[in-house]
């Protein structure tokens, strides 16, 4: 009884703590993540342009590598099918990707991959 009371009293004290953490995206590190059937080229202005690939959805995130306009990635998935794709506090969907030359996984912007999937 002592050690879950014990247990409460440290949960109290340490959920206020919580938001002071970095907030990762749990999703990047889930076991259930596999490639995609499809591969998307990255689209901007100027081809050869860097993209950032990032650690979490949402440019607070830590830029981990970079990619560039006309490049290919693959859209991962959960091993059920849907694409691993999460929406910022300002409503931009970012897509879970691999850049498959270098095996980077990272998140970019979703407006910044192409309409077209293709399956190389």
């Amino acid at each position: 009884m002592q050690i879950k009371t014990n247990l409460i009293a440290t949960i109290a004290v340490l959920a206020p703590l919580v938001s002071l953490m970095p907030q990762f995206s749990q999703v990047a590190n889930a076991e259930s993540i596999v490639r995609g059937r499809c591969n998307y080229d990255i689209t901007g202005i100027e081809r050869g342009a860097r993209v950032n690939m990032r650690s979490g959805p949402g440019v607070e995130f830590d830029v981990i590598g970079y990619v560039l306009v006309g490049q290919r990635v693959n859209q991962l998935r959960y091993d059920i099918g849907a694409a691993v794709i999460e929406s910022d506090s300002e409503a931009v969907n970012w897509a879970y990707v691999e850049y498959l030359p270098s095996r980077t996984r990272g998140w970019i912007a979703r407006f910044l991959l192409s309409e077209k999937c293709y399956r190389d």
